[in-house]
This record gives structure tokens, C-alpha cells and sequence, in this order.
């Protein structure tokens, strides 16, 4: 009899296994979220955890996307889902859609997406229960853009790990440049055009005199109390910058990690893939030491 009651059951058991299962893929894939912004629509993606609970607070994750992508193919954002989930990082990852077509917004923070990243996390408040403070990551441009939103706005950023930066402004103002090194005024070296064949032509765009003015904005006041992860592939074009930039953080007093994975930079080939997993595993388990956690 109890056989028989259980057989009978066993669809409806299976049904409910599947619904569950629905809910939690469901979790993983990035929900597309608009709001009007200057006067313009503008797209942002936004992934809950796999066991959310409406009534708690989370820890907002903002993953800003490279220049090659946007956020709704943002790799790193889904891996960083993922791997918050199985590390219990009470977080909901925050996918920004920033403008591709000017890089120097993406690049610069105070030349636009900076704003427009806290519209965004305002618009994202009016539904859910988050912490004051962000926890912010990106790779590439999003390396570029994550470090200087977290040194000119340190009351905002809980922790930063950023990533495979093809430039970098250090607390001090100097500027670094991928294949070249380091720029002390920055103002004076982007104004000059005959700079610009000094650099990969692909930098070229930097030489304008928005990105002049503000390549080497200095850190704000109090970013020292903003711990970071600096990571970069040993074999990416990019690792001597990354490596001075992190040195450049501890001269000035912050806490710094670093890890550098045997990657070039972007490479999807599968002879990398156990490396680059080591990019959001490291920043998960580094955001969980600065919220609290164990990691």
C-alpha cells in the first residue's frame, strides 16, 4: 500500500523537483530592467540569488562589462552569479549596460557612466532591500571604469576587485598606460597628439580633451578604507600595469590582493578556461571577507 502511495505520488514529486529547479535556473538569468536617463532609455540586467527572500538584505553586485561586450552577454556577471550562489554571498549581481560607442565614458566615470551607474542603483532600491554600499568588479574597460568609481567614490564602494585594466589612474594622479608605463601628468601628455603613436593604436582614442582632464584625477578622500583585489593574466600585455598599479595602492595605504592567473587577455580558448575561473572564484571569496564572511 505505501508503495503504491508513493508511486502514485511520484509524478507530482517529479512535477514539483522541476518547478524548483525552473525557479533556481530562472535566478541565474539576468532580467532586463529599463529607466530613463537624460532623457533617453537606458538597460540594465539584474540576477537575484538562487534562494531570495524579499524581506532580506543583499549586497548589490555591479559587474561592469568590457569594451567587446555588453551586459547582457557579460560572461563575468553570470560567472559571478554562479559562483556567489555556491559561496553564499548573500548578493544580487547588477549587470550596467553602459555606452560602447564613446569609450571615454566607459573608460572615465566622471565623463558620464559614473552617474548613470547610480541611477541605476537607485531605480534598483525602489524594489529591493540592498546594503548603502556596493560591491564593484569589471574586467578590461570595466577594470578601467570599476578603479576609478571606487577612488573618486569611496562613501559608495564596500570592496573592489578589478581586472586586466588597459589603463590605470593610481591614488596620485599618474596614469598608466598598457605598453608604455607611466604618465605623471597626465593633462599635459593627453593633450598632445603627437603622443598618441607612443601607444597601441588602440589607446588612440584616449587623446581628447575630455579624457585629458580627467585621466589623473587623484582619490578622493577616505579611498583608502576601499579594500581591493587586483587580478591580471601573467600573460596579458596589460600584467606590468596592473602589477605597478597595485603597488601603487599600497604606497598610498590601501589594503591590496593580488592574484595573477596563467591567462592572455580575453582569450576564450579552453586550454585558459580553469585559469580564468580563478577571476570570479577570487572575487567572490574577497568580497565575502570584506562583508563578513569567512572566505
Amino acid at each position: 500500500m505505501n508503495q503504491r502511495f508513493l508511486v502514485l505520488r511520484s509524478p507530482l514529486f517529479f512535477m514539483a523537483a522541476f518547478l524548483l529547479a525552473s525557479v533556481q535556473s530562472a535566478s541565474l538569468e539576468f532580467q532586463p530592467r529599463t529607466l530613463v536617463y537624460k532623457d533617453s532609455e537606458r538597460t540594465y540586467y539584474l540576477a537575484l540569488p538562487q534562494d531570495f527572500e524579499p524581506t532580506k538584505s543583499y549586497w548589490p553586485l555591479v559587474v561592469v562589462h568590457g569594451g567587446g561586450g555588453n551586459a547582457q552577454n557579460n560572461s563575468k556577471a553570470i560567472a559571478m552569479r554562479r559562483i556567489a550562489d555556491e559561496m553564499d554571498l548573500d548578493a544580487i549581481v547588477i549587470a550596467p549596460e553602459f555606452i560602447t560607442e564613446d569609450k571615454q565614458v566607459s573608460r572615465f566615470p566622471n565623463l558620464g557612466e559614473g552617474e548613470f551607474l547610480k541611477a541605476v542603483l537607485m531605480d534598483v532600491r525602489k524594489e529591493f532591500n540592498l546594503h548603502d554600499k556596493i560591491l564593484l568588479n569589471g574586467y578590461s574597460m570595466g577594470g578601467q571604469f570599476s578603479h576609478r568609481f571606487a577612488l573618486r567614490n569611496p562613501g559608495m564602494v564596500q570592496a573592489c576587485a578589478t581586472f586586466a585594466a588597459g589603463t590605470w589612474t593610481t591614488p596620485d594622479g599618474r596614469l598608466l598606460i598598457e605598453q608604455y608605463g607611466v604618465v605623471k601628468d597626465p593633462n599635459t601628455f593627453l593633450s598632445d597628439h603627437e603622443n598618441a603613436k607612443k601607444i597601441p593604436e588602440r589607446l588612440a582614442d584616449l587623446f581628447d580633451k575630455r579624457t585629458a582632464q580627467v585621466a589623473g584625477l587623484p582619490a578622493a578622500k577616505g579611498a583608502e578604507k576601499v579594500p581591493f583585489l587586483v587580478m591580471c593574466g601573467a600573460l596579458d600585455t596589460r600584467h606590468e600595469i596592473a602589477v605597478q598599479f597595485a603597488e601603487s595602492l599600497r604606497d598610498s595605504g590601501f589594503k591590496v590582493e593580488t592574484e595573477w592567473p596563467i591567462t592572455p587577455h580575453g582569450s576564450r580558448s579552453e586550454e585558459y578556461s580553469a585559469e580564468f575561473e580563478k577571476y570570479p572564484e577570487h572575487a567572490i571569496r574577497f568580497f565575502k571577507k570584506h562583508t563578513g564572511g569567512n572566505e
